[in-house]
């Protein structure tokens, strides 16, 4: 039976049920899948991500098995290691039985389609990734549970800087850990859903705008129409997951973004005679040995033995300089997240889509919702470990593991999470930030547990400020005007420093005189051509840098009872001048002028494609959010940041476009690894293709099964 189940699982695309199954590839290298039963859907789904990201997709599910130090070498041993330790590939196969059977079904006709593509295309996948070959529905279902439980929560970087703060004024050494960029700092995205009283149309807007690192990594995102009985959904998967993460349908849709919550807890044993203390007792760990593989340059294989201990709270993670971290990750007990993310697809209306969120399966990110009834919901969603004790500072360090005060077994329930269904401002937004401010008048948060989410009295980035002013700005809006404001390069931080910087300037000569005529007459965006940028940046990395950063050396303190009315100015006018005639020294000296473009200096590239960039730092209180980290002589690329964005219109007919920056392929040689990116560069958007007859307009070619 299971030979034979192997055998129709890498049977060529012919399996397709005649007349059934069709993808029609736009001009863009977006497939829209038409099938009359589901199962064929996810099967075309499958063999299109392969189609356009085969070797990355089979990467990652090689990576997700903790066994791509045996496919590719030892440089990927550290990731096998924390894949192995806390047991992915063996839950992996109890998740997938623990599928409804009907799902189960889907997730087996996704690899399906994976096998189908490698069978009829094998000369388009890269030699060292055929060896995960063939997948199955755990892979799937497998892959998921590694990228977001082991690597958006409980990454291995995540546990060495906790165990480091718990180790920092101590006399022992600190870990080792790679330098975060600017996205693993402030994980990014922006949402916005604007309702009818707001809406120059009457009908209600979302907005659809992740931030997340570019290239060939488990972040990256594919567009993709799903159309099937009782589906048509046009939405982003994350490469490898066999449903999109973000989308919206005819009548209803939903954008995410990371949120504050706490879903990892890590702790610290006290361990005796290999043995660990609990509520007073010695209680003795679990042991298993794994066996790990290790790819040679010449072909052979080593091996390394893995002990995994576990105690009560989870495995040991940490056991170094005396100290033994054990870490204990929600949702590991909820193995429908996937299931959650299609109900969220196919929910036509608030009802629908409040009935799929209580599945609770998803364990993170705040769930914006709005729909063609006008009403809106935002949901601070995500599995809360129900706790005794604590606020969130407290669990967000290293807590005590020898006694029962700190362990938990349940989370708060949807109706326990903060939200704002239908505001009376009319408006939900997130950037990120705790929740209480998604809204005004702002969530009442002494009405939730204290651990659930930071109090919000710490001043927010300046990305957030933006967003609450731009979406306060234009009332009503239209369509035009909502497609313009997520486009906005304005520096928040420009406005709120730069009239005290330029009132210190003034009757001052030489170079600061320059620098400060060079900002006066700047524009404050960060646009293509924008003369100043480049030189603002350079002063706000130098001067704002350090303990309490920007909220530090402001004015006027951020009031959160006023967060458009506070968080402005310098105290230091005259140390910041200092800071400014450096800067520029600087910047003359590596452009040749203090008013180069800021497009000159900051690019896209993806594919053969390199293009002036616009946008910035969120930090920066940009709401375009582009992060330039990667740097090539004097020049700085787009790292991470804006990825799919989606603007639509709840209207008959629907207003929807959207734009996919690095463009919807990876594989090497594929025509659409760049061709969005002028796109990205001009702020513009593509139309969103729903009709068949559209997209026949725009078609690239058709494949049916």
């Amino acid at each position: 039976m299971r030979a034979l189940s192997l055998l129709l699982l890498m049977l060529a695309p012919s399996l397709f049920a005649a007349d059934k199954t069709e993808i029609l590839w736009d001009t863009y290298g977006i497939p829209h899948i038409f099938a009359t039963d589901r199962e064929a859907m996810f099967r075309a789904h499958g063999y299109a991500q392969m189609q356009n990201q085969a070797n990355l997709l089979l990467k990652l599910y090689g990576e997700s098995r903790g066994r791509a130090a045996e496919y590719w070498g030892p440089s990927n041993i550290e990731l096998d290691r924390w894949v192995q330790l806390n047991g992915v590939p063996d839950r992996a196969k109890q998740w997938y039985a623990a599928q409804d059977p009907t799902f189960r079904k889907y997730m087996d006709a996704f690899a399906g389609g994976i096998n189908d593509f490698a069978k009829a295309h094998p000369e388009a996948i890269g030699a060292e990734y055929k060896v995960v070959l063939p997948v199955t529905g755990v892979d799937v279902v497998g892959h998921s549970l590694r990228a977001v439980h082991y690597m958006y929560m409980a990454s291995r970087e995540r546990m060495q800087r906790e165990v480091n703060a718990m180790l920092k004024g101590t006399q022992v050494a600190l870990l080792d850990v790679p330098k975060l960029s600017e996205q693993d700092q402030h994980p990014g995205s922006n949402t916005w859903a604007i309702g009818p009283s707001l809406s120059a149309s009457g009908k209600a807007m979302l907005l659809i705008n992740p931030h997340l690192a570019w290239g060939d990594t488990f972040y990256r995102y594919m567009q993709v129409h799903l159309v099937g009985p009782g589906y048509d959904l046009f939405g982003a998967p994350q490469i490898g997951f066999p449903v999109p993460v973000v989308g919206f349908n005819r009548t209803a849709g939903w954008g995410r973004t990371v949120n504050t919550i706490d879903t990892v807890d890590f702790y610290k044993l006290t361990v005796k005679n290999g043995q660990y203390e609990y509520d007073g007792k010695l209680m003795p760990f679990e042991h298993e040995t794994k066996t790990l593989k290790i790819k040679q340059p010449n072909g052979s294989f080593k091996e390394e033995k893995l002990d995994v201990r576990r105690s009560i709270q989870g495995p040991v993670v940490f056991d170094d300089k005396g100290v033994t971290v054990a870490m204990r990750v929600a949702g590991l007990d909820r193995p429908k997240m996937l299931e959650q993310w299609f109900r969220m697809g196919e929910a036509k209306n608030l009802t629908e889509f409040t009935a799929a969120m209580k599945m609770m399966s998803v364990p993170m990110w705040n769930a914006d919702y709005a729909d063609a009834d006008g009403h809106l919901m935002l949901v601070f969603d995500g599995l809360v470990p129900r706790r005794k004790k604590g606020d969130f500072a407290y669990w967000s360090k290293v807590v005590p593991g020898d006694t029962s005060a700190t362990m938990w077994n349940d989370y708060l329930s949807f109706d326990e999470l903060p939200k704002s269904v239908d505001p009376k401002s009319g408006w939900n937004q997130n950037t990120n930030e705790p929740p209480w401010t998604s809204t005004f008048p702002q969530l009442d948060r002494t009405k939730y547990a204290a651990y659930v989410a930071p109090t919000g009295e710490e001043q927010p980035q300046m990305r957030t400020l933006r967003s609450l002013r731009l979406i306060n700005e234009h009332k009503p809006t239209t369509y035009d005007q909502f497609v313009a404001n997520l486009h906005s390069t304005r520096m928040e931080l420009a406005d709120k420093v730069l009239p005290d910087l330029l009132k210190a300037a003034g009757g001052i000569s030489g170079a600061r005189s320059e620098a400060a005529s060079v900002l006066d007459k700047w524009d404050r965006m960060t646009e293509v051509g924008s003369r100043g940028g480049v030189l603002f940046q350079a002063f706000a990395d130098a001067y704002f840098k350090g303990p309490g950063g920007i909220a530090n050396k402001m004015k006027v303190k951020y009031d959160p009872a006023k967060p458009l009315e506070s968080a402005y100015g310098l105290n230091d006018p005259a140390g910041a001048l200092k800071v400014l005639e450096t800067a520029a020294v600087e910047v003359k000296k590596t452009y040749g002028a203090l008013d180069i473009k800021w497009g000159d200096v900051y690019r896209y590239a993806s594919g053969t494609s390199d293009v002036p960039g616009n946008g910035g730092a969120g930090g920066m209180g940009i709401f375009r959010t582009i992060a330039f980290t990667r740097k090539e002589g004097n020049k700085y690329y787009a790292a991470h940041g804006e990825t799919i964005v989606c603007a639509i219109e709840f209207g008959s007919p629907q207003k929807a476009s959207c734009l996919l920056g690095y463009g919807n392929a990876s594989q090497p040689g594929s025509p659409h690894l760049g061709d969005e990116l002028q796109m990205l560069s001009d702020k513009k958007l593509l139309p969103v293709l729903r009709e068949r007859k559209d997209i026949e307009q725009h078609l690239e070619k058709r494949e049916r099964f």
